[in-house]
């Protein structure tokens, strides 16, 4: 299992984590809430493959800095449900991902804070992420 690194810039942080997932054939990025931390984990074909611990009050930086890295952002709270894609119109996507599906969810012990599914280019998608 590989350990993620924070960065300081969420935007350039949740685009490595994207890269980092697509280097792992996976097709999910997700943050799950665990008491006052929060898990970040990448997903290949159900399992986790890689794993860092954030804070709550890193989530509440980062997960507005991704919304702004979707496709016509406009309004966002933090706490909020949304969906919301990205498709690089703001900022590229890892070379084979055609889009990223991103859903926000209020932060709930135990449950999913944010989920980003990557949809592959099937030209470049090797077939071992089930994608």
């Amino acid at each position: 299992m590989t350990v993620i690194a924070a960065s300081l810039d969420p935007k350039a942080e949740m685009l490595a984590l994207l890269n980092n997932a697509v280097a792992a054939h996976a097709n999910v990025v997700q943050i799950r809430v665990a008491g006052d931390d929060a898990m970040v984990e990448t997903l290949a074909t159900g399992a986790v493959v890689a794993t860092a611990g954030w804070t709550l009050a890193r989530c509440a930086q980062a997960l507005p800095a991704v919304f702004g890295l979707c496709d016509g952002a406009d309004d966002y709270e933090y706490g909020s449900t949304r969906t919301a894609r990205m498709t690089g119109e703001k900022a590229p996507l890892p070379p084979g991902v055609t889009m990223v599906f991103i859903q926000f969810f209020p932060a709930r012990d135990g449950q999913r804070h944010l989920v980003a599914r990557l949809t592959y280019d099937s030209d470049t998608c090797c077939g071992t992420c089930g994608g």
